[in-house]
């Protein structure tokens, strides 16, 4: 995994920019496109420039791209990632750490790095309603979220209690199969023109 990873990663943008820019006219504004990298490549010395490669390859500019970090692999943060985070954020990405609540220093992330979005894990979004002690866990995320300006993304909606309660409390970002389970490259078009628009998220894992 640790090997296939990058080259991986790095065959995907290229697939989805592609893809994206052979539908770009059908993209409602603002439309997000993130795709999840591994900290092996975030600290690799050309990711700042294969990131504005992947940018530049895009043929709309008022596309939401977003670059999802996990919380799950440990991230050495340091001077020089906080540097080439801050680049790509000038330059336009939207930054955002994936799994959280999950793995490691999810807080200190908070506080060293300008990130635009928290991704709730799905482990808390399931128990809400049905665990008292983790949706009281959840709501502190979400107090926490609000006072340090940082937007939230929901993963792992099944249920129409958890999408309810979700949008209670104003979280517009939501993923899961409440909406739609994982969708072929054709279905995704098919569910872009039928919802011309409607806000989506985009994510490649």
């Amino acid at each position: 995994k640790c090997v296939l990873i990058v080259p991986f990663t790095q065959s995907l943008m290229n697939q989805v920019a592609s893809q994206m820019n052979a539908i770009a006219s059908k993209l409602p504004e603002g439309f997000h496109i993130g795709i999840n990298f591994s900290a092996s490549h975030i600290i690799s010395p050309t990711f700042v420039d294969e990131s504005l490669n992947y940018r530049d390859s895009f043929t709309r500019r008022d596309l939401n791209l977003v670059l999802e970090a996990s919380e799950r692999e440990p991230l050495n943060v340091d001077e020089t990632l906080v540097q080439r985070l801050n680049i790509l954020h000038e330059n336009g990405f939207v930054i955002a750490l994936d799994d959280f609540g999950t793995g490691y220093s999810g807080l200190s992330y908070l506080h060293d790095l300008h990130i635009d979005y928290i991704k709730i894990d799905h482990s808390f979004v399931g128990r809400v309603n049905a665990d008292p002690a983790s949706t009281r866990i959840l709501d502190c995320v979400l107090d926490l979220a609000r006072k340090l300006s940082i937007s939230i993304v929901a993963e792992g909606v099944e249920t129409k209690e958890q999408f309810d309660y979700l949008n209670q409390n104003n979280i517009t970002f939501q993923q899961g199969y409440y909406f739609y389970k994982p969708v072929t490259y054709i279905d995704l078009v098919k569910i872009i023109l039928s919802k011309p628009k409607v806000r989506l998220w985009l994510s490649e894992n």
